[in-house]
This record gives structure tokens, sequence and C-alpha cells, in this order.
């Protein structure tokens, strides 16, 4: 099997170009929502009723400011789940659902245990196909190069194949 094949490493601004536009655009409404409705009306609540609370006016600002960054940030992941499912030919409703619905981060947790690795554009009909496959299911080309007498897959730099001896030609 092709090792190369599942080398997924990506950098950082390569995933965050994943989640789609539309996604900062809500968290940015979510975080302008909760910074001109919900904080104004708890520290109304807060302030009217000062002998019920304990809490310092700064730590109440400081609380409220990470739950709004909490929340959009799990907003934009929900989104990331439901893009990096989809280019990873995975059932996308069905993992952003459970990344939804699973509390404490745990369906974030299982979906990144159990991902499947990107598929790559075969190289005849440019249709996805996943890394262990040595043909494509669309076209039958081979994704990868293959020995002619065993038909195993090589890589493309051996001089023989690993599984059969054959000389192969270069």
């Amino acid at each position: 099997m092709n090792q190369l094949a599942y080398d997924t490493r990506t950098t950082l601004r390569a995933e965050f170009k994943v989640i789609p536009g539309i996604a900062w655009l809500v968290a940015a409404v979510v975080m302008l929502c909760w910074f001109l409705v919900v904080i104004p009306l708890l520290v109304a609540h807060h302030q009217r009723k000062p002998e019920e609370s304990q809490l310092a006016p700064q730590f109440l600002y400081s609380l409220l400011l990470f739950g709004g960054i909490v929340l959009s940030l799990w907003m934009l992941m929900v989104f990331y789940v439901n893009a990096d499912a989809g280019r990873r030919q995975m059932n996308r409703l069905l993992w952003t659902l459970l990344v939804i619905f699973i509390p404490n981060a745990i369906g974030f947790i299982v979906y990144f245990l159990v991902r499947k690795p990107i598929g790559q554009p075969c190289p005849k009909c440019r249709a996805l196909i996943r890394p262990d496959f040595s043909f494509c299911p669309t076209c039958g080309a081979a994704a990868s190069p293959i020995c002619p007498a065993c038909h195993h897959q090589i890589e493309s730099d051996w001089a023989n194949c690993a599984f059969c001896g054959n000389r192969l030609n270069a």
C-alpha cells in the first residue's frame, strides 16, 4: 500500500480555508449579537440585583466575553466538520448532527479520530478517489503505478516489484 497516499498533513491556513465564507459571516453576526444584546441584558440584570451575585463587574465582563468567543468558535467548528466531511467523502449531515448534539466537544473528538483520509483526484478523469483504492471506480484507471506482472501497487521509483521481483521499466 502506498504510504504517501495517507500523507494528509496540511497547514493551519489551508484548514481555515475549508471553513466556508458563510460560516465566518454567521460567527461574526453571533458575536455581534452577543455583544449588543446578550451582554447588556446580563449586565443590566446583574446591576439590578447586586445582593444575589458576588461577581465583580470585571470578572462578569470577562466571563461573558469568553462565552461569546467560545460560542463563535463552536459554530466555526461545526461548519468546518460539515465541509471537511464532504471533502473526505463522509456523510456530511450525520457528522454535523453528531458534532452539534453530542455534548462537551465529544462529537468533535470522535470525528477527528475516525475521519477518513482526503480523497485524491484520479489521474485520468479527475474524480475524487480514496487513497487506499488502486483503481478509479469511475473510469477504471490505475490510481497509482501497479506492477504489470502481479498487479500490486508499487512506488514510482522502484526498480523491481517488492511483491514478485519483476523488473520494472524505468
